[in-house]
């Protein structure tokens, strides 16, 4: 108890110093006037209605301005003379005017574009769903600059890039990115690798996120953008691995009306059905609205295989002002399926000797189910053109669990699979409350700042109870002629369980400098202080429940050049800290994992934008990785160390007319660099694969008869992946699940407003497994399948 109190005072105290420092600079920013002239104005439609979406160009000049819901803008910063302005929309004449500036004064200049409201909304909906690339990252991201400017590998896999690739969930993005392969999951819950180094705990949800297991998975009917970050990303959060993180943009109100229904039909029974709607709620339009709601079921490809999805995801934004809106998001995501992840086995090495479709789990066990539930809300205040506030808070709460029959070994003639009966009740909860003011001002006619200073609030528990009759009772299968539908008495479980709990806690700040100097040479310096208490409780009288803290300094370090304000080269240097739970046998806890990455790329945009090019080489360190002991069953080894080296290439956009690509390609080199035992050192590290490409491309007939025709298609390839497990299987050397390539095709047709899409998936129908595990006990493969040739059709319609 003493020592929770110091702790509590001891937080108490750091939130208080954090506060006090924050409101200073929010009052102090209210105060900051940019002393330089100013050209403002409005942009209205041939009917007289505001044009929101306008872009604002002024000749010979890199200020930019895209007008607001009212049809506003401003840009700053500008000196006395003379300048042409234009207001331009895709699709229609741009409007001109000339202007002359005497001195530190504001211009005022309008325009009327020749276009209606009506048209307006059109253009911004269908120019919205037509690309795929991004420019700039979402608010939640937190960065106030152009992606090309950023000293980083970040990537946008666009909303239009997730239709047209027909994918349902978000289990299915590894992609849509470089270096990112599914380690575990299925349809329901999944974990994944960043750059060869695991990013489990490293998902975010529009900027929430932290220490907890999402358990249900957004359907992807519910996502805006998904947003890759390579590296530790400390502008985020104080809690991320070094290889990145992923945060999920949903989608979000907006002043244009939107009114979608869309179907879907597939293989094994599929039917999923979804709503979009959005719009203003009332005539002033403060009040807007957006809601995406829809449900899913299906059969699996394995016998018995069911899975369903339900999500509701209702989100509402008041403006105040032109200056001032709060949002508030609930979503709430439940998932059922008979089996989480379908494994099978090898028979003397052969993968595919145990039929694909052999039902491991039994019918008369009930369905395995999950749930998220998420809240969020959002004030965004501007206190001038340069100064913006940003508060958020937001609660999480996920459970998942059932029971289930896992594959435990085979039989000594291997004929039989012997299963393990287990119970598992998980659940956890998160708490994440952020303030981030982003500012910007010069020193000097040639040195920009753009400043973002962050504090970070956040809890985040997990716990589980569970059971299992590993060793006690198996439950045998006969491979040639299996049996199903045990007696329910023969599946209740009666044995013993077992819980634990683990506690999280931080406070953090964090400030960042993207000082911009002659309009070439970007500095961005930065740096987070973390306070974080971690906790643990196994539940039994030989690991009782404890708590440590730590205070940790993670800089932030880059360096960019801009040959052109379309290229960029750059390099990083940023850290990781990151908590984790686990026991020492002789003594202590297993301390928080701390990284680094140094990275240098380039990035580039073509076709007037239209195409985006990524390129980057990367050296990442990750300490103090949590090691089996072999020689300690259930305790662990702090000494690991794994060290990823590798490159990644991402391209995306339009390359022609009607053609749109998202191709990319990842070179990872991820092994064990230092541990406890010596013949651990240079092991690939579990479920890496060294060479990752994927390849998409689509082509939209755009004139003509056929006009609103689509044909594309795709290319998966990964290579062999290692599954030795450190610790556990190491002694027969390494091991690998083998390589393998699949290819999808597409074709689509929009008519009005009307859109069909069918995606034919892993057209060669290969067998291929995407996780694994040498098993040394009994010298073969445990691994987890994915489908055969299979299809979806989904229609979309807009109302």
């Amino acid at each position: 108890m003493a020592i929770a109190a110091r702790l509590n005072r001891s937080n108490y105290l750091f939130m208080q110093k954090f506060w006090a420092l924050f409101v200073f600079l929010v009052l102090s920013s209210s105060v900051v006037v940019a002393q330089s002239a100013r050209i403002s104005g409005t942009v209205i439609t041939s009917d007289n209605d505001p044009a929101p979406y306008v872009s604002i160009l002024i000749k010979g000049k890199k200020q930019t301005a895209v007008t607001n819901k009212d049809g506003k803008f401003s840009i700053e910063g500008l000196t006395a003379g003379k300048y042409e302005v234009s207001a331009s929309l895709v699709g229609f004449e741009s409007a001109i005017r000339e202007i002359e500036i005497a001195g530190n004064e504001t211009v005022t200049v309008d325009f009327q574009l020749k276009v209606s409201r009506q048209e307006l909304k059109e253009v911004i909906v269908n120019a919205n769903r037509k690309s795929y690339i991004s420019e700039r990252p979402s608010t939640s991201l937190r960065i106030n600059a152009d992606l090309i400017e950023v000293p980083q590998n970040i990537t946008v896999a666009t909303r239009q890039s997730l239709v047209d690739m027909g994918l349902v969930s978000k289990t299915e993005i590894y992609r849509l990115s470089s270096g990112i392969t599914k380690s575990y999951g299925s349809a329901m819950d999944m974990t994944v690798q960043i750059r060869g180094t695991n990013a489990t705990y490293s998902t975010y949800r529009n900027g929430i996120g932290g220490p907890v297991w999402w358990n249900a998975q957004e359907d992807a009917a519910m996502v805006e953008r998904l947003e890759f970050v390579k590296g530790p990303a400390g502008f985020m959060m104080s809690n991320s691995e070094p290889g990145g993180l992923i945060n999920t943009v949903t989608k979000q109100p907006t002043h244009q009306r939107i009114a979608e229904v869309g179907f879907g039909v597939g293989s094994w029974n599929l039917m999923r059905t979804n709503i979009d709607f959005g719009g203003e709620l009332e005539k002033s339009g403060k009040l807007t609205y957006r809601l995406n709601a829809g449900a899913q079921r299906n059969n699996e490809f394995y016998q018995f295989g069911k899975f369903s999805r339900l999500f509701v995801a209702p989100v509402l934004k008041y403006d105040f002002s032109d200056k001032t809106s709060l949002t508030y998001e609930f979503n709430y995501v439940q998932a059922r399926a008979q089996e989480n992840v379908h494994s099978s086995v090898s028979i003397n090495g052969d993968l595919w000797a145990v039929p694909t479709n052999l039902a491991i789990n039994d019918p008369n066990n009930k369905p395995w189910g999950a749930a998220d539930i998420f809240h969020r809300i959002y004030l965004k205040h501007q206190f001038n053109e340069n100064w913006t506030l940003n508060a958020q808070a937001g609660y999480m709460t996920t459970s998942w669990g059932g029971k289930t029959l896992y594959i435990e070994n085979l039989s000594p003639n291997k004929d039989t699979i012997n299963r393990y009966l287990s119970t598992n009740d998980w659940w956890g909860e998160m708490t994440n409350v952020q303030l981030f003011l982003d500012g910007r001002f010069n020193t000097g006619k040639r040195a920009e700042h753009k400043v973002l200073l962050g504090i970070d609030y956040g809890t985040g528990n997990e716990g589980s109870t569970y059971g299992d009759t590993w060793g006690v009772k198996n439950y045998p299968l006969s491979i040639a002629s299996p049996t199903y539908y045990l007696p329910k008495e023969e599946l209740e479980f009666t044995g013993d369980t077992y819980s634990w709990v683990t506690t999280n806690r931080w406070q953090a700040i964090y400030l960042q400098d993207h000082l911009k100097l002659f309009d070439k040479l970007i500095v961005t310096l930065a740096g987070r202080f973390t306070h974080l208490v971690s906790g643990q409780d196994y539940n039994s009288p030989d690991d009782p429940e404890y708590e440590a803290a730590y205070d940790k300094f993670t800089p932030r370090l880059g360096l960019t050049y801009m040959f052109t304000k379309n290229i960029s080269v750059y390099l990083l240097h940023d850290e990781s800290f990151l908590p984790q739970r686990g026991r020492i046998y002789d003594g202590g806890r297993m301390p928080p994992l701390t990284g680094r990455n140094n990275e240098a790329g380039v990035k580039a945009l073509f076709f007037e934008s239209r195409l985006s090019i990524t390129a980057s080489a990367f050296d990442i360190i990750k300490n103090n990785v949590a090691n089996s002991d072999p020689q300690h069953p259930g305790f662990y080894l702090k000494t690991g160390q794994i060290g990823a080296k590798g490159f990644d290439v991402d391209v995306a956009g339009q390359l022609a007319k009607g053609l749109y690509v998202n191709m990319n390609y990842s070179y990872v080199d991820a092994r064990i660099t230092k541990d406890e035992d010596k013949t651990l050192v240079g092991i690939q590290n579990n479920g890496t694969a060294r060479n990752l490409a994927n390849l998409w491309a689509k082509y939209q007939i755009t004139t003509g008869i056929f006009k609103g025709l689509g044909i594309g298609g795709g290319m998966q390839y990964t290579d062999k992946r290692s599954a030795t497990w450190p610790g556990y299987s190491t002694g027969d050397g390494n091991k690998y699940l083998p390589a393998y390539t699949i290819f999808d095709a597409t074709v689509s047709y929009a008519i009005g407003r009307v859109s069909v899409f069918l995606n034919v998936y892993n057209l060669a129908n290969k067998k291929y497994a995407t996780s694994g595990s040498w098993q040394p006990d009994y010298q073969e493969y445990l691994f987890d399948i994915e489908p055969r040739r299979n299809f979806r059709l989904q229609t979309t319609i807009r109302l």
